[in-house]
């Protein structure tokens, strides 16, 4: 697999739908804490991912394209070319971005499944957000602090929210939100810093090519997603939810810097 970056996935291990109605549902979840992405495969059709979805998530989200089972098919349809917030249902390139930004809670997990592949391209490309913060932190902090501002970007429509890009939660953790299209404007603070984001972005994508009957489950609070364009009749399912209870997921994700001592504690000693 074709990689540009940091490559978010730690191991090729997979999951069958199989292991994760046994005991591979607890390594999956600890791999999605530590990661933000677990890897999928030998689904066999819609059922499939709808079983799989069962396990990992508690309430599927309807989305507004989704079929009645909740799934919703990622394919071109031939007429949402060119109109804003459709750029998955054409064969051009998809921006970067997050599920839902534009809503107040956008759910947490997306699950990902290739019913058939494209004849080119057609590469899914995810970037893990916390390797993005560290870069800013470490490289940009002042474009970190407009683009973690409450209003830092106004997502969606005349229905749309404003949000932070990076929010800080108040236990230290992190949640990201981002999309790179008509619909997502930034105040002039965060506007500044968008070339940092992009070029942090950019270095830590990491290209998939995903066969049928593969697939991925990402963080959608953690993971950005997009395309890259493609010919041929490529075809996917795609579930969205929040987790079940059983993953253990905390909101966000962890800062990628050692959490601070508590007000009081002495440094440990160097034993080196």
């Amino acid at each position: 697999m074709p990689s540009s970056g940091t490559a978010l996935p730690a191991t090729d291990e997979e999951f069958t739908l199989g292991a994760l109605g046994g005991d591979g549902l607890e390594r999956a979840a600890a791999v999605l804490c530590e990661r933000g992405l677990v890897r999928l495969s030998r689904l066999g059709g819609r059922s499939d991912v709808l079983d799989t979805a069962a396990l990992l998530m508690s309430a599927r989200w309807q989305h507004r394209d989704a079929d009645p089972d909740g799934l919703t098919v990622i394919r071109d349809t031939g007429r949402h070319e060119g109109r804003a917030g459709f750029a998955g249902l054409g064969r051009g390139d998809l921006a970067l971005h997050t599920e839902c930004a534009q809503l107040p809670r956008p759910p947490r997990l997306m699950l990902l499944a290739c019913a058939r592949a494209a004849e080119e391209g057609g590469e899914s490309l995810v970037v893990d957000g916390r390797s993005v913060l560290a870069e800013l932190v470490g490289s940009h902090p002042t474009a970190l602090e407009a683009l973690s501002a409450p209003r830092a970007a106004y997502f969606g429509g005349s229905d749309g929210h404003f949000a932070p890009v990076l929010e800080h939660l108040p236990d230290g953790r992190w949640r990201l939100r981002l999309r790179q299209d008509e619909l997502a404007r930034f105040s002039p603070e965060a506007e500044a810093h968008l070339p940092a984001l992009r070029r942090a972005v950019e270095r830590h994508t990491t290209r998939l090519r995903l066969a049928c009957g593969q697939g991925l489950v990402l963080d959608n609070h953690r993971v950005l997603h997009g395309r890259t364009r493609f010919t041929g009749e490529r075809l996917l399912l795609r579930a969205l939810g929040q987790p079940h209870p059983s993953l253990g997921l905390h909101a966000g994700f962890p800062a990628p810097w050692p959490a601070p001592r508590p007000a009081g504690t002495a440094p440990p000693l160097d034993r080196g």
